[in-house]
């Protein structure tokens, strides 16, 4: 035993220090250059599907520009002059052609204020959309704390509201621990240098065969036409511009912001003008819709969703689909998996991160606004990356996306019109969470309803995990069994904090309510192990004879073993008792852990030291220069602990531990304890996975743990007779009395079981645990039978009359055939 201990140690620690070799060779030994196949390529082929074809706007602007220089050239040249003698002339030199003028800077309109649920800025720039505030919510910075400012001097801090679209770019730093920069955007003409490309702008493709658009809508300035802001009512602003021959196409973009809605209102009309040279079959095109950049990342170190992309849609049966991805896989392959229509119904389309999102909903009330109640004929999400980078191999998800939705062909005849309505959302991923928002951030439910279930966006969340195993779990309903649970865990929570005023307080009543709702069976499963511990302290003489009788057979020696426990009462079957107690918890603490993943109620919510709920509790701050530990570049690895030493994990996996080592029964054999060691080293490992918890559950772990260990202390100690009774002469009355049908009296192996049988406890897991050991002893009976039938050939062996003898007997008479 202790060799093997000492040989699986080894093992782990040279596995350890391999590990640690190759990724400190992987990333401090220098790396042969190879060549960049993407370097020799084309601009063609450096194009990104269904992304503007910027390239091709460059490329034909180096070309005007030197055509341009040929002009002047020519035209600095003038007409040639026959040679002269002498000397020759030094060459005339025309004025260089000068630069071409700065594009003019886009103008941004406010689009509500901060008494609006949505606080937006739109842009000239492609008529689109640059910032989106959200008042109701405070601002995270990267490593999940909240971000507060002095205002007016004040030096008592307020928090930052939540820049769901910044509207600035950002370069990512090594470090986390910096200074958070608010976006200093105002209405009128945007002089940030840092402006970022605009959200849900509108491009063309040069004709429906194109596979990029042409970048030309997206990147010119749009008319302002209107713009309504009445005090207590919806903003409106509304844009124009037109597209040339052969196209003669006019665009009208018109935005709309209710003060308690948490979406913003897009139509965009097309309309074909009646000009000469416009017809049919002339100028087709198809449009593209982009989406949100910019979408921020919370808790960088500890975080499990990054930036995702989800596209909704209803299949021909009505019922709500989705498909889910994350940056990673899509700057991998510089692009989504394309999500065509076909009988289907596009809902929806969003970026998020792990609370939030931002994305555009196809109107569900475009019919009978006149709009076309299909616009998208497919839809993408992309990777924001720049053409001429590639995608980082360590880090991957920290790669901004968005969304492409592009319609079917438009062919429309002179003065024809067309129309497609979104609903541009920006609000929290859980969307039914509108619904708890407290007094002053009112939502109605109705609209409520209609985000969740008409746009369907509460598969954002409420779905099952596209992989094999998400499909499996939904197969079997338990998908839905924890989406119902984990609802039910927001609901619970939220008319508890109604009471306790503290988040924090509001999982311990919840924890609580939970083990006084399985006191019962819990009691009962607490008792039945302590029974049996105390029954296999007292048959440790017996096994140990046994191990020494069997020492070299170990199939003998556990069919002996198991026999003897049954015989004395101690049921193997109540171990799995622990499991079946597990399983009504199961749905609770899955449902309480996505409840945790993805309620904006407990982030950013303090308790004691605890800055964030949502996030690890943070206690002491280490740095981040501990190699693999708290290194940035190491974010991801099994091994990263992050920037911070975390108490609560170390508390809860330290009582679990406590609890394992009292309630788990004494090793008999080297098997047995192999086992232990095991399970400790599962421990150990577990407090890794468990280390960057959400606070809220650990805390929940820590009352769940410390409630089973005075539970049990509460439980007095059971008392084992010399029988496997429990002490009061229970097993000798039966041995006395007649027990079976016919009247006998038991022996003391029945009485014993018998005995063992009535200390279970009715009702289900009771009938449970008899009925698996029933099916053990069936199992043993089976086992014996087998070994009576085989013949042992070992001649030192003792002849016990046992299933050895009939082998002996067997041969005696095999003997006396030969003679």
């Amino acid at each position: 035993m202790r060799q093997n201990a000492l040989n699986v140690t080894m093992f782990i620690g040279l596995a350890g220090g391999l590990f640690f070799l190759w990724q400190y060779a992987d990333k401090h030994l220098p790396k042969p250059e190879k060549k960049d196949p993407a370097k020799t390529e084309t601009v063609e082929g450096k194009k990104k599907d269904d992304a503007p074809a910027k390239t091709d706007k460059d490329e034909s602007a180096q070309k005007d520009k030197e055509k341009g220089k040929d002009k002047d050239a020519k035209a600095v040249e003038g007409p040639k002059e026959p040679p002269k003698v002498g000397p020759a002339a030094p060459p005339k030199v025309g004025p260089a052609a000068p630069p071409p003028p700065p594009p003019e800077p886009p103008t941004l309109v406010a689009l509500g204020d901060a008494s609006f649920y949505n606080r937006v800025l739109l842009t000239t720039r492609g008529g689109g959309v640059q910032q989106v505030v959200l008042p109701r919510f405070d601002q995270a910075d990267r490593l999940g704390r909240e971000v507060k400012k002095e205002l007016n001097g004040n030096p008592v801090k307020v928090p930052v509201p939540l820049y769901l679209i910044p509207g600035v770019t950002h370069r990512r730093t090594r470090l986390l621990r910096e200074e958070y920069e608010e976006p200093a955007l105002q209405p009128g003409k945007a002089v940030d240098p840092n402006l970022a490309d605009a959200c849900y702008t509108t491009f063309h493709y040069p004709s429906p065969d194109d596979k990029n658009p042409d970048p030309l809508l997206g990147e010119r300035n749009w008319t302002i036409v209107s713009e309504d802001r009445p005090a207590d009512g919806e903003h409106k602003v509304v844009f124009e511009t037109e597209l040339g021959e052969p196209y003669f196409l006019k665009f009208r973009k018109i935005y709309t912001l209710a003060p308690k809605d948490y979406h913003i209102g897009l139509r965009v009309e097309i309309e074909k003008r009646n000009v000469p040279g416009a017809a049919r079959d002339k100028g087709k095109t198809r449009l593209q819709l982009s989406g949100p950049r910019g979408i921020p990342i919370e808790g960088e170190w500890y975080t499990s969703i990054y930036r995702i992309g989800v596209i909704g849609w209803r299949d021909n049966k009505g019922t709500p689909r989705r498909q889910y991805e994350d940056a990673a896989g899509i700057g991998n392959r510089r692009g989504g998996e394309v999500v065509t229509r076909g009988d289907s119904t596009f809902t929806y389309a969003v970026i998020g991160n792990q609370y939030f999102c931002s994305g555009a909903a196809v109107n569900d009330r475009s019919k009978d606004e006149g709009a076309d109640p299909k616009p998208w004929g497919y839809v993408r999400m992309t990777t924001e990356l720049p053409f001429d980078k590639k995608q980082d191999p360590n880090q991957p998800n920290f790669d901004d996306i968005t969304f492409r939705a592009v319609s079917d062909e438009l062919n429309l005849d002179p003065g024809q019109k067309v129309a497609h309505s979104y609903l541009i959302y920006n609000g929290p991923s859980k969307v039914r969470l509108l619904k708890l928002m407290g007094a002053g951030s009112e939502v109605d439910p109705a609209l409520v309803d209609r985000y969740k279930d008409t746009l369907t966006l509460q598969t954002i969340t409420d779905f099952r995990s596209d992989t094999w195993l998400g499909r499996f779990a939904s197969w079997i309903w338990w998908t839905d069994l924890v989406i119902v649970f984990t609802n039910l865990m927001h609901w619970l929570l939220y008319n508890i904090h109604l009471v306790t005023n503290s988040w924090a307080f509001s999982i311990v009543v919840l924890t609580v309510c939970v083990r006084l709702l399985l006191m019962y069976p819990s009691r009962k499963q607490t008792a039945m192990s302590m029974r049996m511990m105390e029954t296999m302290k007292r048959l440790q003489p017996e096994f140990d004879k046994l191990q020494e009788k069997y020492k070299d057979d170990m199939g003998a020696f556990q069919r002996e073993k198991m026999r003897l426990m049954m015989q004395n009462g101690a049921n193997p079957a109540a171990q799995m008792g622990g499991c079946l107690l597990m399983l009504p918890q199961m749905p609770i603490m899955m449902g309480l852990y996505f409840c945790l993943q993805e309620s904006v109620f407990f982030r950013l919510d303090p308790f004691l030291w605890i800055n964030n709920l949502a996030a690890p509790d943070m206690l002491v701050w280490w740095g981040e220069n501990i190699p693999y530990i708290s290194t940035p570049e190491d974010i991801g690895s099994f091994i990263y602990l992050g920037p911070y030493f975390n108490l609560l994990p170390i508390l809860a996996v330290a009582l679990m531990l406590y609890q394992q080592a009292k309630m788990m029964p004494p090793s008999t054999d080297p098997q047995a304890e192999q086992q232990r060691m095991m399970m400790k080293m599962m421990m150990v490992m577990m407090a890794l996975f468990f280390y960057k918890v959400a606070a809220g559950l650990a805390l929940y772990f820590i009352v769940s743990t410390a409630w089973g260990i005075i539970e049990r202390q509460l439980i007095p100690k059971p008392k084992v007779g010399g029988n496997g009774g429990d002490g009061d002469g229970s097993t000798a009355d039966s041995q006395s009395k007649p027990g079976s049908p016919n009247g006998k009296p038991l022996t003391p192996a029945e009485a014993a079981i018998e005995a063992a049988r009535r200390q279970q406890p009715k009702g289900f897991l009771g009938r449970l645990r008899e009925g698996l050991q029933k099916r053990m002893e069936e199992i043993q009976a089976q086992a014996d039978e087998q070994s009576r039938r085989q013949i042992r050939n070992d001649p030192n062996r003792p002849d016990t009359g046992g299933p050895q003898q009939g082998g002996d007997n067997r041969r005696d008479k095999k003997k006396k055939r030969r003679k």
